[in-house]
């Protein structure tokens, strides 16, 4: 059968070279398309690793000739005013390197006995519990952390992982700045699950948190986790408390979760116009293939009447249709699988190899079951042609 099957392929090559051609074009197609999907997918399914919800941010300016004791005191004072509201859970401070931002402050080096680089947060003693974040080991920062020897650090589990795989890491020391000396050790003294800060949308990097108290001049950034449904005038209740303890007007207040919105937004959009492209394509190939198939069938009637007349079945005239289609669509995907194979072979893109298969996999999945659709009713059609009629029409 298979050969047979070949056979007539091979004396329809013309015509069945133009279907190839759309085969791989089409598998091109659906490859980039489900290769950017895919990537963007797998990042999205895996966890942030902090709160959106309830959880608010106040940007300040702190100017840089202004007086460490006087900000101290005043941060100090507006931390017991906010967290004295009823609706406020808990109050923390970091410097503007925040989640959904864009901003980045990034650092490595080799002289660890490993290469690395790690992002680099700012935080104090009370950003676990108002950022929700999920520690797997060890412990987040204290007040007594700032008369360490070693400056305390908290890593993210996937930095853990790439450098201390398979070690004990709590406690550990080493050399973090890029242009550190050997006395700049800092002391590592609890892993987070996962912390990505950049957008649900974005691969995981090493991230290292560093500890600075809540006085610190670094950090101007306020995190303020509220309660469930909280009033509508909170904000405006917050908003007035701090214009009043630091005597300014320059500070900007927003959810952490519309910021998460509007980042994720920024990658749903192309998503969701790449597969109203790749739709628009399998319609296309579709009533292409329809058209193709049912065209076929009309003019090879004398053929499909003579097969009958020697004792063909029914189920082996609409086998043959689908069995020769199927043909010329596997060969199309294969020659189409060759070059995109190219991608992760020569690393192209910064991308992992497995998004490239899925794609691959996906792409070849959706072609032939649209080539198996298209196929089956034409190939009924062909089955029930009564051979009499066709014979006595050619």
């Amino acid at each position: 059968m298979i050969k047979h099957i070949l056979t007539l392929i091979w004396n329809k090559k013309k015509k069945n070279f133009l279907l190839l051609l759309e085969i791989f074009f089409a598998f091109l197609i659906l490859f980039g398309v489900f290769t950017f999907v895919v990537e963007n997918m797998r990042n999205y399914n895996t966890p942030l690793g902090f709160d959106t919800e309830n959880v608010w941010l106040v940007y300040t300016e702190i100017p840089g000739d202004a007086d460490s004791t006087e900000i101290a005191e005043m941060k100090l004072l507006l931390r017991q005013e906010l967290i004295a509201l009823p609706e406020v859970e808990s109050i923390s401070y970091s410097n503007n390197i925040t989640p959904f931002s864009g901003s980045a402050w990034q650092t490595g080096n080799d002289r660890n006995d490993f290469e690395f680089n790690t992002r680099i947060m700012q935080h104090d003693e009370y950003y676990e519990e108002t950022g929700g974040l999920n520690l797997v080991e060890g412990r987040w920062f204290s007040p007594d952390d700032a008369l360490s020897k070693y400056d305390p650090v908290v890593i993210s589990k996937q930095f853990r992982d790439q450098c201390w795989k398979g070690k004990p890491v709590i406690d550990s020391l080493f050399i973090l700045d890029d242009e550190g000396e050997v006395s700049d050790f800092v002391k590592i003294i609890g892993v987070v699950d996962h912390f990505k800060y950049m957008g649900e949308f974005t691969s995981e990097y090493n991230v290292t948190f560093i500890y600075e108290p809540p006085t610190s001049k670094e950090l101007n950034t306020i995190y303020i986790r509220v309660k469930d449904n909280p009033s509508p005038n909170l904000e405006e209740t917050i908003n007035n408390r701090i214009a009043s303890i630091s005597k300014r007007n320059d500070f900007v207040i927003g959810t952490l979760e519309s910021r998460r919105v509007r980042n994720s937004r920024k990658t749903w959009m192309p998503i969701t116009i790449l597969l109203g492209i790749g739709g628009f394509l399998i319609i296309n190939v579709a009533l292409g293939l329809f058209g193709v198939l049912w065209y076929n069938i009309n003019k090879r009637r004398p053929e499909i009447g003579l097969r009958r007349t020697m004792g063909a079945t029914k189920s082996d005239i609409s086998k043959q249709f689908i069995g020769e289609i199927l043909m010329v669509t596997i060969f199309g995907i294969l020659i189409s699988s060759f070059f995109t194979l190219q991608f992760p072979l020569m690393k192209l893109f910064d991308i992992e190899n497995i998004n490239y298969y899925y794609a691959m996999l996906i792409s070849a999945g959706i072609i032939l079951l649209l080539v198996l659709i298209c196929a089956f009713y034409p190939s009924r059609q062909a089955a029930l042609i009564n051979p009499a009629i066709a014979l006595h029409e050619d």
